[in-house]
């Protein structure tokens, strides 16, 4: 099992939404993951996993 530090990410695509700024990344070791990068009085939501679709 990896840990967060073992992975390289890169964006991919980055999006304007009203909930601040999605962020798709992706490791070359095959693994995604998706980042909400929210406006500074908001929280910050983020999701990752290898097994997870991208919709």
């Amino acid at each position: 099992m990896s840990t967060p530090l073992d992975h390289e990410w890169r964006t991919t695509s980055r999006h304007r939404t009203s909930d601040g700024v999605v962020s798709y990344q992706r490791c070359r070791c095959g693994a995604w993951r998706i980042r909400l990068a929210a406006p500074r009085d908001a929280t910050v939501a983020a999701s990752t996993g290898r097994d997870r679709a991208v919709r």
